[in-house]
């Protein structure tokens, strides 16, 4: 088969666990397989209404006709019209969905503006209708510039762009035209409008394009990503007010509270930000670390986990953490705390005090990620009997794996 991976291209341009995924799964169909595979980017901007609006639009008058499937896994990027299009969701545009509730926003648009409600009650009347796409947009062209609406109702985020976002995922993802759905994550998989009512998705873990390395210091503590509230390096770093054991906390990545966490850490001398690490040096640090501090909220899947583990390197994490509680099983494979400061120094001071429980530990991280591969994961997408096998997804009425 000829097989399209499209994509967003976010603007401006940066490298995610998203262009990783694309990657991988490049490298595997097309070196493993007998199938091709080209990856069809689109630039995507999502600072504003309008610029959510343009993105779907344009991915939505995509035409990938010339490929035999479409495999998409973010927004907007299903909107592309497809006869066989898979999608393998890695998630929604989460601060219209699970993290909306932090904006303290209505959840619908309560303007009284005549042409507004026209819209609002346009959307309620044909959800999941992909006949009325074109018509839809028409009507937010109309809207556009139109000199009699408050401009703060296009904010972003906002209770209208959440609902035409909404309403553009039911379309992009209806049943008719999606011809199966997979997750990158039974966190993902378990969201509460991620997925068509009764729709059968199917739980594919997929592994990391980072390798394990031969270490042997176990002498610190790692964690690695984007530096932002996201990934709540705060947290680790308000953690370490309360860790009396000499351990160092190495940070790995960029983000844009990097030098304000810099700051806040500049008195303690065990908490060192690395900056930018490249992947071979990423694997060197996994490697002669004792375990990994792994601390966000309500993370789709969280590579990092996977990339310890299979390094033997328990990780310490939180209980709303999201995808790495899939694999972090307290005292097993690592640590789980309660999302305060206080309670995650006790993880860290319990593990910085048992090093030969920690590496004990090893055999046990590296078994809980051993079904991971891209084998599976392109049985699970494409449908296809392979050497591996899929993970069976719980949580929905589900498709078995490929057998």
């Amino acid at each position: 088969m000829k097989i399209a991976i499209v994509a967003p291209s976010p603007v401006p341009f940066c490298i995610g666990g998203a262009e990783k995924l694309w990657w991988g799964l490049i490298e595997y169909i097309n070196g493993q397989t007998q199938h091709h595979v080209d990856l069809i980017k689109l630039p995507s901007r999502e600072h504003s209404f309008w610029d959510l609006v343009d993105t779907y639009e344009s991915f939505s008058k995509l035409d990938l006709s010339h490929f035999d499937m479409v495999v998409s896994t973010k927004y907007p990027a299903w909107m592309v019209k497809h006869q066989n299009h898979v999608c393998y969701m890695q998630h929604r545009l989460r601060g219209l969905y699970d993290t909306y509730h932090f904006t303290r926003l209505p959840l619908k648009c309560e303007s009284k503006n005549p042409k507004i409600q026209a819209l609002t009650a346009f959307m309620d009347q044909y959800k999941a209708d992909p006949s009325r796409l074109e018509q839809f947009f028409a009507h937010l062209h109309n809207l556009r510039h139109s000199s009699d609406i408050d401009k703060d109702v296009f904010a972003f985020p906002g209770p209208l762009s959440r609902q035409v976002v909404h309403f553009l995922d039911g379309i992009g993802l209806a049943p008719s035209r999606i011809q199966r759905f997979a997750a990158i994550s039974q966190n993902v998989a378990n969201r509460k409008e991620y997925f068509p009512e009764g729709a059968s998705v199917q739980v594919v873990h997929h592994p990391s394009h980072l390798r394990p390395a031969k270490g042997g210091k176990a002498d610190y503590l790692f964690t690695v990503g984007r530096v932002d509230n996201a990934k709540r390096v705060r947290l680790m770093i308000e953690a370490m007010q309360y860790v009396k054991s000499n351990i160092p906390l190495k940070i790995a990545g960029t983000g844009p509270d990097e030098q304000e966490l810099r700051q806040l850490a500049s008195r303690d001398p065990r908490i060192e930000f690395l900056g930018f690490v490249n992947d071979t040096d990423v694997e060197k640090y996994y490697a002669d670390s004792l375990a990994v501090l792994y601390v966000p909220y309500d993370e789709d899947y969280g590579m990092v986990t996977i990339e310890a583990m299979r390094n033997g390197k328990p990780v310490i994490t939180v209980s709303d953490s999201g995808g790495p509680l899939e694999f972090v099983t307290e005292g097993q494979t690592g640590f789980i705390a309660e999302p305060s400061p206080k309670s995650l120094a006790a993880k860290i001071e319990e593990a910085a005090s048992q090093r030969q429980r920690l590496l004990g530990m090893a055999d046990a991280c590296r078994q809980k990620v051993r079904h991971i591969s891209w084998d599976r994961v392109v049985a699970g997408i494409l449908g296809e009997s392979t050497s591996g096998r899929a993970t069976a997804v719980a949580g929905r009425p589900a498709k078995t794996a490929p057998k």
